[in-house]
C-alpha cells in the first residue's frame, strides 16, 4: 500500500516538473529559453519585469522590453507592444521575423576559421609598421587591419533567399521569417569572424614570442 503511494507522489512531482518545464520566453534579441514558474511582477522601482526559474533552479528577471512573449501550457502572453508612430512590425510579422532568428542563431559556421586564417596570414604576411615618436622607436602591426576588416565585411554578408531554401526545403514563406533568418545568419558570421580573429592572434601572437 505503501509503495503505491510513493509511486503516486513520484507521478505527481513530475506532472508538475514537466508542467514548469513547458515554459518559453521568447526574448527580442531572437533567442527562445526554457523555464518554470513564470510571471509578471512589478519591482520596487515600479519596473515591470518577468520572474522565472532557470534551468539551475536560480530565479531571474527580465524588463518586459527585452520579451516578446510567454508561452505555456495555458497559450501565448505576448507582451510585445508595437509602437504605430514608429512603424514597428505588427505582433504577427515580428512573431515571424523572431522564429526566424532564433531558428537559425546557433552554431558555428565558417566564419571562425576563416577568421582565424586571415589573422594569422596577416600577422605572418604584412609586416608591422615602424616609426619614432620622439626618442622612441613604435611599431604598428598594421597586418591585424586585415582581419578587423574581415570582420566587418562577413557581419555584412547573409545567405540569400533562394540559398536559404535550398537547404531548408521546408522553409517557410514568410517574407519576416526569411528576413530573421537572413538576420541571424549576419550576426553570426559577425560573432564567429570575431572569435576566429581573437583566436588567430593570439596564436599568433605566442608562436611570435617563442620564435623571438
Amino acid at each position: 500500500m505503501k509503495s503505491k503511494k510513493y509511486i503516486l507522489l513520484i507521478i505527481c512531482f513530475l506532472a508538475v516538473a514537466f508542467a514548469n518545464a513547458q515554459d518559453t520566453i521568447m526574448l527580442m534579441k531572437g533567442k527562445r529559453i526554457a523555464v518554470s514558474n513564470s510571471r509578471i511582477e512589478v519591482t520596487s522601482k515600479g519596473n515591470t519585469v518577468v520572474s522565472y526559474q532557470n534551468a539551475k533552479g536560480k530565479t531571474k528577471s527580465k524588463h518586459i522590453d527585452k520579451i516578446f512573449s510567454v508561452s505555456n501550457d495555458s497559450g501565448e502572453q505576448v507582451l510585445y507592444v508595437p509602437d504605430t508612430a514608429a512603424e514597428e512590425p505588427s505582433v504577427e510579422n515580428m512573431r515571424a521575423f523572431l522564429r526566424g532568428k532564433a531558428d537559425f542563431r546557433e552554431g558555428f559556421c565558417w566564419g571562425f576559421y576563416a577568421g582565424g586564417v586571415a589573422a594569422m596570414a596577416a600577422g605572418v604576411v604584412i609586416p608591422t609598421l615602424k616609426f619614432k615618436v620622439g626618442s622612441n622607436n613604435a611599431e604598428i602591426p598594421i597586418g591585424m587591419v586585415v582581419p578587423f576588416g574581415y570582420i566587418f565585411v562577413v557581419g555584412n554578408t547573409t545567405k540569400s533567399v533562394e540559398k536559404l531554401k535550398a537547404a531548408n526545403p521546408n522553409l517557410s514563406d514568410n517574407e519576416y521569417y526569411i528576413f530573421g533568418a537572413q538576420a541571424a545568419i549576419s550576426q553570426k558570421r559577425m560573432r564567429d569572424g570575431a572569435l576566429g580573429v581573437l583566436t588567430g592572434g593570439v596564436i599568433w601572437i605566442v608562436a611570435a614570442s617563442i620564435s623571438d
